[in-house]
C-alpha cells in the first residue's frame, strides 16, 4: 500500500507540466513561425546559442526566442502555440517546447525532493544473516 501510494505521487508529480499547460495546448491558437536569427551568448567560458524566431498574429509581428542551444536552422519553419489572449507568450508546439516551460523544472526539482526524502525515511534497516558463521570460524 505505501509502494502504491510513492508511485501514485511519483505519476502525480510528472504529470505536472502536463496540468501546467493544458489550457494553452487545449485553448491556444496555432501558427507558424520562422527562425531568422541565431544569437551567441557568452556564458561563462562557453557560448551559448538561441535561435529568434519571429511570427505574425492578426496584422503584429512579434518574436521570441527559443529554447537554448536548439538545432533550429535559419528560415526553418516551427508551429507555435500561444494563449488567445496573449499572442507574445507564445512557445514551440513540440515536446521541446513544452520541456522548457518553469512547469517541467518545478516537477522536476519536486521530484528529485520528493524521493530524496521518501527514501530517507524508509522504514527498517538491512538484516544480515548471521547464521553462515559458526562459532569455530570466529577470530580467538
Amino acid at each position: 500500500m505505501k509502494l502504491l501510494r510513492y508511485l501514485f505521487i511519483n505519476i502525480l508529480i510528472i504529470l505536472a507540466p502536463i496540468y501546467g499547460n493544458w489550457d494553452l495546448i487545449s485553448n491556444g491558437e496555432r501558427c507558424q513561425g520562422t527562425v531568422f536569427e541565431i544569437k551567441e551568448i557568452k556564458q561563462q567560458l562557453f557560448f551559448e546559442t538561441y535561435p529568434q524566431i519571429s511570427y505574425k498574429v492578426g496584422n503584429k509581428n512579434y518574436k521570441i526566442q527559443g529554447p537554448e542551444n536548439a538545432d533550429y536552422p535559419l528560415g526553418s519553419k516551427l508551429e507555435l502555440i500561444y494563449p488567445q489572449d496573449n499572442p507574445s507568450a507564445a512557445i514551440i508546439y513540440s515536446v521541446s517546447g513544452f520541456l522548457s516551460q518553469w512547469y517541467t523544472i518545478m516537477a522536476f526539482v519536486l521530484l528529485i525532493m520528493w524521493n530524496a526524502f521518501y527514501l530517507s525515511f524508509l522504514k527498517g534497516k538491512p538484516k544480515y544473516d548471521n547464521s553462515r558463521t559458526s562459532k569455530s570460524q570466529l577470530p580467538k
